[in-house]
């Protein structure tokens, strides 16, 4: 672990990266610098790479270098769950960063609800926060497409917006598990599977083929390529006008660029330009920070 700025003060937040890829937390220190939160510290935890976690049945439980799919995700959080716990005293909010439906931020979650409710008689406990990347990424983006319009100004009647919101990410395996998880985030569940409902709100998943690693190994070109051809597919097999697009991996973290010119090629530059781009670390830590400070 690693901090951005030395001796604590104001709000502090553990940016967590529970994949044992030391280059990918790197690459999100610029990103949060840039947001120039003079009075928020930042430290950084990456899963550790040599320490394999026992689990009570006898599993044992290695670091995962890259979390390719739902699987890996719920492995990468029972590793780093030993190593993060002791930490959820030290800082006011947490930001696991993974794409996925991480289990990470449900048990950090769970530790909170326990601390604040051994320091309900203390009026001086602050609050503490966690969210995920993805979740993140979904709330910021339902809150830049949705709007009521007047439907009838003589009538009285009003009428939601139209708009949708969808996620390019990387490996085919995500198309299905982000889909799903996004559903299981919005939609109440059904009791029956074979039931579950669906969101007008969501355009879905499109994919580059690349797993997070590959996103910085294979050249860039080859990179921009499918982040554009894959931010058509998603735009063109949606009869809704997308209005913003989650970058559905922290390895995607600056890549902005390639998905607005997937955008231009289908909507044209006008509404192409308009289009939202969500980074769910940018969204996560935004969201962080302001709800540290309300203090809800």
């Amino acid at each position: 672990m690693d901090s951005q700025t030395g001796g604590r003060r104001g709000i502090s937040i553990l940016i967590i990266n529970p994949n044992t890829s030391t280059h990918m937390t790197e690459a999100l220190k610029p990103i949060i610098g840039a947001l120039n939160y003079s009075d928020v510290e930042f430290d950084y935890f990456t899963a550790p790479a040599n320490e394999a976690v026992p689990l009570p049945d006898g599993l044992v439980i290695d670091g995962v270098p890259s979390i390719n799919s739902g699987e890996d995700s719920v492995k990468s959080a029972l590793h780093c769950r030993p190593f993060v716990l002791p930490l959820v005293p030290k800082y006011d909010g947490f930001l696991v960063a993974c794409y996925s439906a991480h289990p990470l931020v449900g048990i950090l979650k769970e530790e909170i609800g326990n601390i604040e409710a051994e320091c309900l008689s203390s009026s001086s406990s602050r609050r503490k926060f966690v969210t995920g990347i993805f979740e993140a990424s979904i709330s910021t983006s339902l809150v830049l497409i949705s709007c009521f319009h007047l439907l009838d100004d003589q009538e009285f009647t009003k009428i939601q917006g139209a708009e949708t919101f969808g996620i390019v990410t990387t490996g085919s395996v995500w198309k299905a598990e982000l889909s799903k998880a996004v559903t299981d985030m919005l939609v109440r569940p059904a009791s029956n599977p074979e039931e579950q409902g669906q969101t007008n709100r969501f355009a879905g998943v499109e994919t580059t083929g690349l797993t997070a690693v590959e996103l910085h190994e294979t050249p860039p070109e080859e990179v921009k390529r499918r982040m554009v051809e894959a931010t058509e597919r998603l735009l063109q097999n949606t009869p809704s006008r997308v209005g913003a697009i989650c970058l559905g991996c922290a390895g995607m973290a600056g890549m902005e660029e390639a998905v607005r010119a997937g955008c231009v090629r289908v909507y044209g530059r006008e509404y192409g330009k308009s289009v939202r781009i969500v980074d769910g670390v940018v969204a996560g830590v935004g969201m962080l920070v302001s709800t540290c400070k309300a203090g809800f």
